[in-house]
């Protein structure tokens, strides 16, 4: 199985992060390939960040054969876009991991990493239908690059940040804390779902099942690939 993991920012210390996380979790056998956009915002720190950002990722997404696809950012959008363009299954850590969590308890608490970050989770949470099991989304304070360079502080600062969370299961919620799940676990007592993790997992378990999407890909968008 080969499974197309995409992180929207183009933090390569984050990319190598969630990549690590995903091969980590991938039964033998399975393929993953871990990309970042060409272009775009390098951190997402707010809306118009991750709007731009979504371009880049369905550039990928559109042109990268795959068996599933991994969108790696924890409250990004497109991820109905996305679905236009493959027709292998798309799977976003924003919905598989609080998907799990919810095996695990009758609710969960996301960690995610900025203040600024908090509303557009919530707002995907949303849309995603997924909001009424989430008692809350909490911000550790750090961006990505300071989750990628400084990696024992920021097990610390999202270790005390779950610790404030009213559930027993935490959805980290930002892709530049893959592979932290089970030191944060470790340092609360709590039960900490990876997204990532979660995604690549669920992937092959459709592709063990033999399940796929019902619906045909779209015809190629006007005028793609876009000029500068």
């Amino acid at each position: 199985m080969e499974i197309l993991v995409v992180n929207p920012n183009r933090v390569d210390g984050c990319t190598l992060l969630i990549h690590e996380a995903a091969r980590a979790a991938a039964a033998p056998g399975t393929t993953v390939t871990t990309l970042a956009p060409r272009r775009g915002p390098a951190e997402l720190t707010g809306h118009c960040e991750v709007l731009f950002s979504a371009v880049g990722v369905l550039e990928l997404i559109a042109e990268t054969p795959a068996d599933a696809v991994v969108m790696a950012g924890f409250g990004e959008p497109g991820k109905e876009a996305a679905q236009e363009l493959t027709a292998a299954p798309v799977l976003d850590i924003t919905e598989c991991g609080p998907l799990l969590a919810r095996t695990l308890g009758a609710r969960f608490t996301i960690v995610t990493s900025t203040a600024a970050a908090a509303p557009i989770v919530e707002d995907r949470l949303r849309t995603l239908r997924l909001d009424a099991a989430c008692a809350g989304v909490l911000a550790s304070g750090l961006g990505v690059p300071d989750l990628v360079d400084h990696r024992e502080e920021a097990v610390t600062a999202v270790a005390d940040t779950a610790r404030r969370a009213a559930t027993e299961v935490v959805v980290l919620g930002c892709g530049g804390m893959a592979g932290m799940a089970a030191d944060v676990a470790a340092a609360t007592g709590l039960v900490v779902v990876d997204g990532v993790s979660a995604a690549v997992k669920m992937a092959e378990s459709l592709g063990a099942l033999g399940l796929a999407p019902g619906l045909t890909p779209r015809p190629p968008v006007t005028g793609w690939p876009f000029t500068t």
